[in-house]
């Protein structure tokens, strides 16, 4: 008996379940991985085109008056742009006449595109932006 001492270790059984394991953890890891670094890079890209669109939406109503009718464009390669200016006007149960109101309000829509094929996403960003219904006569009086 003493010739013959007991080994200590782990058999091909242990081993091989130990592997599958590892294997199947690993293969989750990988996909948590996977799926987090694609939502990154979708926040980026929903987050580049807010950029884009707070910086056109800013302008509407400062370098000229906002026109209704519909434009589109680019920003660059990858970004695309619809906008939509129309007539607004607000329910009103006081009855109080639209025409006597001294400003005009003007829905704006921005609709930014990016991606291509199966992948192309969108984004609508929308506001209200008022006008001074009578600023061409009084900028006529001054001058």
């Amino acid at each position: 008996m003493r010739g013959r001492q007991r080994q200590a270790g782990f058999t091909l059984i242990e081993v091989m379940a130990a592997f599958a394991i590892f294997a199947v953890l690993f293969g989750v890891l990988l996909q948590i991985l996977s799926t987090s670094i694609s939502n990154t890079r979708r926040s980026g890209d929903y987050t580049q085109a807010a950029l884009l669109a707070q910086s056109q939406l800013d302008m509407i109503g400062i370098e000229a008056l906002p026109q209704p009718g519909q434009s589109s464009g680019r920003y660059n390669d990858e970004y695309s742009w619809e906008l939509v200016i129309e007539p607004y006007q607000i329910p009103d149960e006081r009855g109080v006449p639209y025409e006597d109101l001294p400003i005009d309000l003007h829905y704006v829509g921005l609709t930014v595109y990016w991606g291509e094929g199966r992948f192309e996403r969108s984004a609508l960003f929308e506001t209200l932006r008022s006008v001074d219904r009578f600023y061409a006569e009084r900028e006529a009086q001054r001058g």
